[in-house]
């Protein structure tokens, strides 16, 4: 665990922007457009254990403490600091998601979503719900206040205010990875009638638009809608569909047949997609896959993010620590390293980094709370 001492400096300012979700939007983009720290060091650890991904806005930090060994809380930290501004107990454990939206932070676990007031904490109602297996299940349509929660019996629709019930539907069953929302639609990939597939569905009523079969169902790469298209990972391949009709649009990059090539998180900002897997990240001309800039450089880890001028993803850097994860910024047009941050030595990212303005919010095996990366003096100074 992380010594006390390491845990109270703050960053020079309140980080502003947000992330309001797994994939930082309903479109899956893993984009905000901030600027990161121009240092990643170590700034400070929160007294609250989590082991799931944060949410941030308005200088806040949300997350919970779902272990069984503890209290099972929802809890809000002063982003610049990791001072607690509250904490709600939900007396719960295991698997849990959560989403910011209209002033709430909404948190689905077990078989319940819970609805706190974002400022003080208090519950503003509960709903049942069929479950949640993975954290990635829960997506918030910001366009419609609409949250969706996905599990092995398909997926529901809540009205965010209300908690009221809009729809459910068994189309898409046991959907792993997180939908994707776009204009009015949204994006899920799994086994539909015993054939891996994305399919598209009303955001109104659940009604299938349409369905494209995959060749197999992506690993662990979210899909990504966008104003282009959908972008999916098919056999370690990204391909691009038609939003309105889902015919397939073109296919955009190969990641190789081998166990190890599917890609592990894909982004996508102004043209460019962004993508890691086991030996590689690379950011790609959109339109034609070209290759703009390629990292040969391992990612172990889930999760990437897209700031205005960087690119921060977990990697393996022999070259600056041997035998170490890093979380490293890169150069969001050239690739170059801009600075790096390394784990101990066997550890890896247990929280996928979250970037807002000023900061880079993660959590590793040895550190048993929310850490911040930032503009501050290195530990040994």
């Amino acid at each position: 665990m992380i010594s006390a001492s390491h845990s109270d400096r703050p960053l020079p300012d309140v980080p502003t922007g947000a992330w309001t979700q797994y994939g930082a939007n309903e479109e899956n983009t893993f984009t905000t457009n901030v600027s990161a720290p121009s240092q990643g060091n170590l700034a400070w650890v929160s007294d609250a254990f989590t082991r799931w991904q944060p949410v941030v806005s308005d200088g806040t930090v949300y997350m919970t403490n779902f272990d069984p060994s503890l209290d099972g809380s929802a809890i809000a930290l002063d982003a610049k600091d990791g001072t607690e501004q509250w904490r709600t107990t939900l007396n719960a454990s295991g698997e849990n998601g959560s989403v910011l939206v209209d002033d709430l932070f909404i948190v689905a676990y077990d078989t319940e979503l819970a609805a706190l007031d974002s400022k003080t904490g208090e519950r503003v109602w509960t709903k049942t719900t069929n479950g949640i297996d993975f954290s990635e299940q829960i997506v918030a349509d910001e366009t419609t206040g609409v949250v969706l929660v996905a599990s092995d019996d398909g997926i529901e629709a809540f009205e965010a205010v209300t908690g009221e019930k809009r729809w459910e539907t068994n189309t898409v069953r046991r959907p792993n990875l997180a939908p994707a929302v776009y204009d009015g639609r949204v994006f899920a990939v799994e086994n539909v009638d015993e054939a891996p597939s994305l399919v598209a569905i009303s955001m109104e009523d659940s009604s299938e638009r349409w369905r494209s079969e995959l060749t197999s169902a992506p690993e662990s790469a979210a899909p990504v809608a966008t104003q282009d298209g959908v972008i999916v990972d098919d056999a370690h391949t990204l391909v691009v569909y038609n939003r309105e009709t889902g015919d397939q649009r073109r296919e955009l990059y190969s990641f190789g047949e081998g166990t190890y090539d599917a890609p592990r998180t894909v982004a996508v900002d102004d043209g460019t997609v962004f993508a890691t897997n086991e030996s590689r990240a690379v950011a790609l001309d959109s339109e034609t896959g070209t290759e703009r800039w390629r990292r040969d450089a391992p990612s172990y880890d889930h999760g990437i993010c897209i700031g205005a001028e960087t690119v921060v993803v977990p990697v393996d850097d022999p070259e600056f620590s041997p035998r170490k994860k890093t979380i490293t910024a890169l150069d969001r047009e050239s690739g170059e390293r801009r600075w790096r941050y390394a784990l101990d030595r066997g550890h890896h990212v247990l929280v996928p980094p979250v970037l807002v303005d000023g900061a880079v919010f993660f959590s590793d095996p040895t550190i048993d709370g929310l850490a911040a990366l930032g503009d501050v003096p290195p530990q040994d100074s």
